[in-house]
């Protein structure tokens, strides 16, 4: 007997639908609604992106602020300049002028 007889007797036409549309049961639960479905991989991939991203950006600012610790433990100019600018500090005998801007 062939394949396609045996099909034929066994399951009919009902029974080829009925596994038609568990297979199709089975298909759209991994594509959509499992734990490692296709949809959940996308979010996740793109969540990994972003995180990657960010990731790379808090390395560079943590890489430049142990190079602005490091020039404050060894560089007295460069205190000296924070002190200038950020704290309006001046050396003994130095005279600040104030200009207005009219």
């Amino acid at each position: 007997m062939k394949t396609e007889q045996i099909f034929k007797n066994y399951l009919g036409s009902a029974g080829k639908l009925a596994c038609i549309l568990i297979c199709l049961y089975f298909f759209l639960n991994i594509l959509f609604f499992d734990t490692y479905s296709f949809i959940v991989f996308f979010t996740s991939n793109n969540r990994l992106k972003k995180l990657t991203v960010s990731n790379e950006r808090i390395i560079s600012q943590n890489n430049q602020l142990e190079m602005e610790i490091e020039k404050l433990k060894n560089d007295q100019l460069y205190i000296e300049s924070i002190a200038r600018k950020h704290f309006t500090m001046v050396r003994e005998g130095e005279t600040v002028y104030v200009f207005r801007r009219n």
